[in-house]
């Protein structure tokens, strides 16, 4: 009997010849009828979507028989992923398939910009005749500032020095040894900003990154100097760039994405010396047919061979060792989480140290990739991808059975070291009631249990610091649940501090200004 597969959102010739050569049965429902989908819902295996389809949890629960699910694209926010996972339905997407489309569009935009190509556009249809008004830039010989060095800004950055452009570039989770490309000069965020004639951004959108252009970066830059978004929008701070433009601040801007698409009421659909699109960057034949193919190799290879490939989540059916150890899982995620505030570089290796039984380690180290590499990897990441991101990024797993690793039975260590030299090692239990406990850092003995946010501090072990601290955070209304302070011989000492509130970074550096304190991280 052939296996059913559900298309939902209009997928290319290709991708379905891959599927009906793979045996498969095609059920395309582009109109979304309600009728149709109940009816076809029960009897498909497989479901192929584009950014057109919301998958919601009842859904998914109404395909009895579904075990995966493709998103041609990157973006699986239309997917109920938890319901998914619950359901035991294996959800893909294809990342890199429209790269080459958003690095030309990213291209063509800056070529756009830099030569007026719209404007002159415009003035011709509206039969003028004005080129001194026009007057463009060459690119030739000018510096490009890649925000955000992944795939696609790697791929923008390899255009660009065909160009014939110079290319440095900012990205604090990627070393110079890490590209592909190789001509790219990596610098600090704020020398990309003062040096680039023209800068384009291809990072992901997370609290790290959302506003990272706003007024203060704009002002920064050459009052010549061109922007590109391509990326995410909110990456920008779009009310600072529209006043940036029409101040004259910088020369012009190019957009493709914006915080609300489609975008009302936006700011820069009035500012000066703009160039706009409506979210092209993945919008070509072939990124379709790419997509299309991928997702469709995709679904046929794990529905035939049991092959996985860019799954978004856990399959239940490999829960069967991985419930056991559920605890240890998650305590080894939150070990790895709390390590990312330590490391302002690129990591360079992470090992896993467990007291446990040694065929439960492999999934223990990938949940802590996980945890540090949360905020670090454009794109989503777990268990089953962890080892390739890993090794596209060259940081080194490993693990370590260490019966000596404490007293406490499935205890936890995460060693992560980054290129700057940065080193640390957190070491951390489930207790009896299923609380997280961090016992060490480094050679710091604490306790504390981890069910809030927390604050490390290292400072000079001398009387005071702990009043200091406690008045500090008391003022500002923040109130202590819990300290736990380690000292060394030499002086120094380690505290552990949870409080009943996050802290924001006004917070830390009030914190950092206190003279015996060393090191202040904000950990969540």
């Amino acid at each position: 009997m052939k296996k059913k597969i559900l298309i939902t959102d209009s997928l290319s010739p290709a991708g379905k010849k891959i599927l009906e050569d793979g045996g498969m049965e095609i059920i395309e429902i582009l109109d979304h009828d309600a009728e149709k989908m109940n009816a076809a819902l029960p009897l498909v295996e497989g479901w192929i979507i584009r950014s057109g389809t919301t998958i919601s949890a009842e859904m998914i629960k109404q395909a009895a028989s579904l075990k995966a699910i493709g998103r041609a694209g990157v973006g699986v926010d239309n997917i109920d992923i938890k319901a998914a996972t619950a359901y035991g339905v294996v959800v893909m997407n294809t990342p890199g398939g429209n790269t080459i489309s958003a690095a030309e569009h990213s291209i063509a935009l800056m070529m756009s910009l830099a030569r007026n190509i719209p404007a002159g556009d415009s003035s011709m249809k509206a039969g003028t005749w004005n080129r001194k008004a026009l007057m463009g830039t060459e690119l030739h010989g000018k510096t490009l500032g890649v925000l955000g060095l992944g795939r696609i800004g790697q791929e923008v950055a390899r255009r660009a020095l065909g160009l014939q452009m110079k290319v440095i570039g900012f990205d604090p989770y990627v070393s110079q040894d890490q590209l592909v490309v190789k001509d790219i000069s990596i610098q600090a965020l704020e020398e990309v900003l003062v040096n680039s004639d023209v800068i384009t951004l291809h990072l992901p959108r997370n609290e790290d990154t959302l506003n990272l252009i706003a007024a203060q970066e704009l002002e920064k830059m050459k009052s010549s100097a061109m922007l590109i978004n391509c990326a995410r929008g909110g990456l920008v701070n779009e009310a600072d760039l529209a006043h940036a433009l029409n101040e004259g601040v910088i020369a012009g801007a190019a957009i493709d994405v914006y915080t609300s698409e489609p975008p009302i009421d936006n700011p820069l659909i009035k500012a000066k010396n703009i160039v706009l699109t409506p979210h092209l960057g993945a919008s070509t034949y072939e990124a379709g047919e790419n997509v299309a193919v991928q997702i469709a190799g995709q679904l046929r290879d794990y529905l035939i061979n049991g092959t996985l490939r860019n799954t978004i989540n856990l399959p239940i059916a490999d829960m069967s060792i991985l419930k056991t150890i559920e605890p240890s899982l998650r305590l080894a995620k939150k070990m790895g989480r709390l390590q990312h505030p330590l490391h302002k570089s690129a990591l360079k290796s992470l090992r896993l140290s467990y007291n446990g039984e040694a065929e439960h380690i492999t999934p223990l180290l990938y949940s802590a990739f996980e945890g540090v590499m949360q905020d670090r990897f454009d794109g989503i990441i777990n268990l089953i991808n962890a080892k390739s991101v890993a090794e596209s990024k060259s940081i080194a797993l490993s693990t370590l059975i260490d019966p000596e690793l404490s007293q406490v039975r499935n205890a936890v260590a995460v060693k992560v070291e980054s290129a700057d030299g940065a080193v640390w090692e957190m070491l951390g239990y489930t207790d009896m009631r299923g609380g997280q406990r961090l016992i060490r850092v480094n050679e710091y003995h604490i306790d504390v249990l981890l069910d809030g946010p927390l604050i490390m501090i290292v400072n000079v072990d001398i009387p005071g610091v702990v009043g200091e601290v406690g008045t500090l955070l008391g003022k500002s209304g923040i109130n202590i649940a819990e300290y736990s302070l380690s000292r060394q011989t030499d002086d120094t000492a380690l505290s552990m501090i949870k409080c009943d509130s996050p802290l924001d970074s006004v917070m830390i550096k009030k914190l950092k200004s206190i003279s015996s304190i060393k090191e202040c991280y904000f950990l969540g």
